[in-house]
């Protein structure tokens, strides 16, 4: 395992360190995790100290949170990166152990309230690519008037010996990684919504 504990100053005073790059591309900060909001005192002060600054700020959210939490946080969010990864919820459930009921509920409340809403669909092949599940997604994104781009983002097995490096117990599924020419054909399934469609991001 790596990183360290850092206050609010010590993180701003390294997005710092690139405020004339920022300035030069149109940046700013992304907030990350794991799920950002899940230590959202610390969030909201970095979103705080972000817009005091004068940064773009943006989160990439699960949508698993408190809606209390999230509509705080609306004010000083620049865009919302919104995973969305499965939309039956008994199948969501299955891969996630969480239903998607809070999530797709979240998602409209952002949506109503004027927030700016990038959708990243991680695409999982046997497990979300099937044509109801594409054709689900496609029109939930047309549904939602704050949608400003859609990322297909390719599933890959980088990151599966991890789970054995922090001695957690192997994970249940195995899946197949994603191929360039299934992505070709979402990304033409999704044009519809009207968006730009990136494959990655």
């Amino acid at each position: 395992m790596a990183g360290r504990e850092m206050t609010v100053d010590e993180v701003m005073e390294e997005v710092g360190r690139d405020h004339l790059f920022y300035e030069d591309s149109g940046g700013g900060v992304t907030f990350s995790g794991g799920e950002p909001f899940h230590q959202h005192r610390f969030l909201m002060e970095l979103l705080e100290a972000g817009r005091n600054r004068g940064l773009h700020t943006a989160v990439d959210t699960s949508g698993f949170v408190p809606k209390e939490r999230l509509m705080a946080a609306l004010p000083l969010v620049d865009l919302f990166l919104y995973d969305i990864k499965i939309m039956d919820d008994a199948k969501h459930v299955r891969y996630t152990g969480v239903s998607n009921e809070l999530i797709l509920e979240n998602l409209r409340l952002l949506d109503d309230a004027g927030a700016q809403i990038w959708l990243r669909i991680p695409i999982i092949p046997d497990v979300n690519d099937s044509p109801a599940d594409v054709q689900a997604m496609v029109q939930l994104a047309a549904n939602l008037k704050s949608v400003q781009q859609i990322n297909l983002l390719p599933y890959h097995s980088i990151g599966a010996h991890k789970s054995q490096n922090l001695g957690k117990r192997r994970e249940p599924f195995v899946f197949r990684e994603s191929e360039p020419g299934k992505l070709r054909e979402l990304m033409q399934a999704f044009q519809v919504v009207g968006v730009p469609v990136l494959v990655g991001g």
